[in-house]
């Protein structure tokens, strides 16, 4: 039961403490869309389909926007979530991925937008099969599998005309992904070694030989495009640099970079549209994300109208004009889809608002940086969402303190849906981005290397006491929610500091390092990333278990709830299952739900509203009022 909380506001130690229950229906919330693709556009930019969860939907289906009516018509229910819509480059042929219910085991259909009718392409179950791209010629399909040996991922060409599959690396190399050249010549393939060190291949689509172009140790090279008229691919990397940049390869003589851009404090990465022949420049630092157009390959910047301290993405063109469609959002605003000409920078036109909601985007959480110390003097930088009246203000609010997923990953000024509602419901929200964290170089980035469950838990705890000194947090209550690794880090941290918190959910988390470990898929670019972040459970034994919540169940000190996907391949459930029975052990309460037909994603209606609201249904029952 939710503890009923009087809307009182009593004078504590001179302050104000904020003991009103916050209440925004799920129900309202979910009217605040968020889609899983893009706009694509159709029909001469009249209409466009895309990959979306309507809030009378239980899953993601594809539908068409009218972009005029701002009506959404259903083209395709498959029953279950529908994952990532792409097209080929004569802006005609369609194609989505679907899983199993969430096992990641994807195959490949088509989708004609003129009969709306399906037709699956290929794949198998049990298996993964990923598009890596087209070139100019629509009749062939470039794309990835593990279908003949599932711990190894191998290039193909599919004709789709003739079903002929032609195989085109072998299993020396594991492909993931590649990036085709639109001319048809070649494809660009990285092989994974661990996230912090990927190797680029070319692969010959006359000769088809398979070329390693280049390769350091520490180093991250990725294909961003092929220069439209030069022999020339674009990439980003870190080499002999620690943050990422752009760069280009002569394919002529491939073993030499040229910086394009680079800097020694921000990320920064690179792309290029052939269909508009329009560049992108892209520079990240301590999460905040600034996109620049330009005309052609970086020849002219587009200097167009969009507003300041956005986030513009999901980028689209209209076929035969000079049109095209971005998604326009920020922290606090969950975006809108515009139609402009980048030749003429005409007015932006607005498409469609993705909040239909009765909530105003004034009333979102805006996110603001906070940096403190660590342990060891190791600046940390972290991200806010509050509303903005009451950063100035003297009410004390309940604290969620998030640790993000990855680890190779980070918290940016974006908005974030779990986030909003929480704060929405009366909650703080506190994103640190500890050491292991990308964006911050690739220093930063490795500092969590074999010491999961080290510095970055102490990193988590620190920032809690920073945080305790602004005049609107309530630092009688801070609780702990993390996801993925961020639920690891969750379950680490009420193991290794019993009291510091008063309340943790653990979502889709891992406690065994061991039986994460053996559990992950047998594939090369997997076991290469976390054998190097983890350890081997043989040469590493005692650390794993040194940094394993499982074998410290008994520390638990602190009300605890875990949701675990039932279909979650990457922290699976057997695992989850055997932490809940050492904690029964000990006699240790927990609450343990199983999303059904739900994977590590967490895509379902269902889902999110269990995740969502029971999160804040089980925090207020802990609050001290």
């Amino acid at each position: 039961m939710i503890k009923v909380i009087l809307p009182i506001l009593l004078l504590v130690t001179g302050c104000q403490s904020f003991n009103k229950k916050q209440n925004v229906a799920f129900s309202e919330f979910q009217k605040v869309l968020t889609p899983r693709s893009k706009l694509f556009p159709i029909n001469e930019g009249t209409e466009s389909l895309l990959l979306i969860r309507q809030p009378k939907d239980k899953y993601t289906k594809l539908y068409k926007l009218n972009h005029k009516s701002k009506k959404f018509t259903l083209q395709y229910d498959a029953g279950q979530n529908i994952n990532y819509l792409t097209r080929d480059r004569s802006f005609k042929n369609f194609y989505f991925l679907m899983d199993d219910n969430g096992d990641e085991n994807y195959q490949i259909y088509s989708f004609d937008p003129e009969t709306k009718t399906t037709q699956h392409i290929f794949g198998k179950a049990g298996f993964k099969a990923m598009p890596m791209g087209f070139s100019n010629q629509p009749e062939f399909m470039y794309l990835t599998s593990n279908h003949q040996n599932k711990a190894q991922y191998t290039a193909y060409r599919l004709n789709l005309k003739t079903g002929e599959l032609k195989l085109l690396t072998q299993s020396k190399i594991n492909i993931y992904s590649g990036l085709v050249d639109p001319r048809g010549r070649y494809i660009a393939v990285s092989d994974y070694l661990g996230n912090n060190e990927v190797r680029l291949y070319l692969i010959n689509l006359k000769t088809f030989k398979t070329t390693k172009i280049l390769s350091k140790a520490s180093t991250v090279y990725k294909p961003a495009f092929f220069h439209p008229t030069k022999n020339e691919l674009y990439i980003s990397t870190n080499q002999n640099k620690d943050f990422m940049g752009c760069a280009k390869v002569n394919l002529n003589n491939p073993s030499k970079i040229n910086w394009v851009f680079s800097d020694k404090n921000k990320s920064i990465s690179c792309d290029y549209r052939s269909e508009s022949n329009i560049s992108f420049k892209t520079i990240s630092q301590k999460g905040r994300i600034n996109v620049e157009m330009y005309s052609g390959v970086y020849n002219k910047k587009l200097n167009v109208n969009f507003p300041e301290k956005s986030l513009i993405g999901s980028f689209s063109e209209v076929s035969n004009s000079t049109k095209a469609i971005v998604k326009i959002s920020s922290a606090n605003n969950p975006g809108t889809f515009y139609i402009f000409d980048y030749e003429q920078n005409t007015k932006l036109e607005p498409i469609f608002d993705l909040n239909i909601s009765s909530i105003k985007n004034s009333e979102f959480a805006n996110s603001y940086d906070f940096n403190y110390k660590s342990f060891d003097g190791l600046k940390i930088h972290g991200i806010i969402y509050a509303k903005k009246q009451w950063v100035n203000s003297d009410i004390k609010r309940p604290v969620i303190l998030w640790p993000h997923g990855g680890p190779d990953s980070y918290e940016a000024h974006v908005y974030h849906p779990f986030f909003q509602y929480w704060v929405q419901n009366g909650y703080v929200v506190f994103a640190p981005n500890f050491r292991g964290s990308s964006g911050y170089g690739k220093t930063f980035e490795t500092l969590n290397d074999k010491d999961w469950g080290g510095g970055h838990i102490k990193d988590l705890i620190y920032g809690k006491k920073a945080l305790e000194k602004l005049n609107y947090i309530d630092s009688d209550n801070i609780f702990i929610v993390g996801a993925s690794f961020g639920g690891y880090s969750t379950l680490s941290a009420i193991t290794q500091y019993p009291n510091e918190f008063k309340g943790a959910v653990a979502i889709v988390a891992l406690a065994n390092l061991f039986t994460f470990m053996e559990s992950i898929p047998k594939d090369p670019t997997w076991q290469n990333e976390f054998k190097t972040e983890v350890g081997d459970p043989i040469k590493d034994k005692k650390l794993l278990k040194e940094r394993s919540p499982y074998f410290f169940a008994d520390k638990v000190q602190i009300p605890l709830k875990i949701y675990q996907a039932e279909n979650d391949i990457r922290t699976v459930k057997a695992e989850m299952d055997n932490f809940v029975k050492q904690l029964n052990k000990y006699n240790i309460p927990v609450e343990y739900e199983v999303l059904k037909n739900e994977g590590h994603g967490l895509s379902r209606k269902e889902s999110w509203k269990k995740v969502m609201q029971g999160t804040i249904e089980f925090l207020n029952t802990q609050r001290d009022i």
